[in-house]
């Protein structure tokens, strides 16, 4: 304004703008100074309309949609098998078609061939599709079917987890919780972050509203590690990376090559039968070939053994975390949900979370 207004200036009222300006707040600005305390009276109340609005803030804004299909995601402990695995999904989805409302289910454990989905074997996902509401019983509701199938699907072990497919997504991409309520811990060392969430597990569960609550655990994986020893590979012409070779290529798979049928193409993938390496005693009789071209067994060399560890691990604001996810009473058809208010006990000694 210094740079561009200088000169000679006019008077406001010579600009048609300004006079037309002020015949439209002249009478309001009357108005108000004739009544001062029906204008306090007025702002007051405006601003107290603004008070519910803020009291809500940090609730659920997104009405409930009724998307038609159901997501049910349960988690199971770590260290199940791929057996196990796809027997309780064969187990859970036959308890699902018991309901009469269900028209399909079809579900899937572990991860998808593709790197966005990072989701352990232990973590089921069946959508489950329903019948139209014309053939469902009568009386029957939404909320009254998410009771029923609840109800039906009680395997041990398992977390049930219910909630519309579109829904999970959304609250996934958001937060990285499957669930509608979850506790987040973050610290520096596993174990406390593991023991911690077990607590906020064990208290979620007695809490009133809350149907179920799991805590993702940070031990209990199995791995098989093979721990090569160096003196005895090089006494047989071997190196760390051809042992580490043999064990990715014979035992992990390696492809040598693809086929052509039609416009698809197949890779071709060379490893030791299923029999020959389905336990760690089978792994190190395993034979590999020396550079000299005997033939010795991978015990030779390395020592086979499962040990544990963690099967899965997360971070967030480059902290490890851990999860503890649970699922209210109503929570799928009708938000906000019931308040859950968790108090751990206090514990001696440094707390990370």
């Amino acid at each position: 304004m210094g740079y561009w207004i200088r000169g000679r200036i006019p008077d406001e009222t010579k600009n048609p703008l300004n006079r037309w300006l002020i015949r439209a707040y002249q009478p309001l600005l009357d108005a108000v100074l004739r009544h001062p305390k029906l204008t306090m009276a007025a702002a007051v109340l405006i601003f107290l309309t603004a008070l519910w609005p803020m009291s809500r803030l940090g609730g659920e804004f997104l009405p409930p949609l009724d998307e038609g299909d159901l997501l049910y995601m349960p988690s199971a402990l770590p260290g199940l098998s791929a057996q196990k695995a796809s027997e309780l999904l064969q187990q859970t989805n036959r308890l699902i078609r018991s309901v009469p409302e269900v028209a399909s289910v079809h579900g899937k454990a572990g991860r998808a061939e593709t790197a966005t989905d990072p989701a352990p074997l232990e973590m089921f996902e069946s959508i489950i599709q329903f019948k139209p509401r014309e053939a469902w019983r009568p009386g029957m509701t939404a909320d009254k079917l998410v009771e029923e199938l609840d109800r039906a699907v009680r395997v041990p072990g398992l977390a049930n987890i219910w909630i519309p497919p579109i829904r999970n997504r959304i609250d996934m991409l958001a937060t990285g919780i499957k669930s509608p309520v979850g506790v987040k811990i973050a610290g520096s060392n596993l174990a406390d972050i593991d023991r911690i969430a077990q607590d906020v597990e064990r208290i979620a569960k007695t809490v009133p509203g809350v149907s179920s609550a799991l805590a993702e655990r940070l031990t209990g994986g199995r791995y098989i590690d093979v721990d090569i020893d160096r003196a005895t590979a090089a006494r047989y012409g071997m190196n760390i990376g051809d042992v580490q070779s043999a064990v990715a290529n014979l035992i992990g798979g390696e492809n040598i090559g693809e086929t052509v049928e039609g416009l698809a193409r197949y890779p071709i993938n060379v490893r030791y039968p299923r029999e020959w390496r389905d336990t760690p005693a089978k792994l190190a009789a395993l034979p590999i070939l020396t550079p000299s071209g005997s033939q010795i067994t991978l015990g030779t060399v390395a020592t086979v053994k499962v040990t544990d560890g963690p099967p899965m691990l997360k971070s967030e604001n480059a902290r490890p975390s851990g999860w503890c996810m649970s699922t209210c009473a109503g929570a799928i058809w009708r938000p906000p949900w019931p308040t859950c208010r968790l108090r751990c006990p206090p514990r001696s000694g440094s707390n990370p979370a």
